[in-house]
């Protein structure tokens, strides 16, 4: 499972690939980038909820 390193969302899609390898946009942040984490649910729900107490935001 692909991980928002940002966000916590688990949906993210392949906005482009190549030489420098491939780039991943968020559907819930900003976050574009090559970065992702792969783990668990979890995982995903624990950054989820550090973003919101950062941020304040759902």
């Amino acid at each position: 499972m692909l991980i928002c390193p940002q966000c916590g969302n688990t949906e993210l899609y392949l906005e482009t690939g190549g030489i420098m390898g491939d780039i991943y946009r968020c559907k819930k942040c900003t976050y574009i980038g090559n970065f992702v984490i792969v783990g668990e649910e979890n995982m995903a729900e624990e950054i989820e909820e550090s973003h919101h107490v950062e941020t304040g935001r759902l």
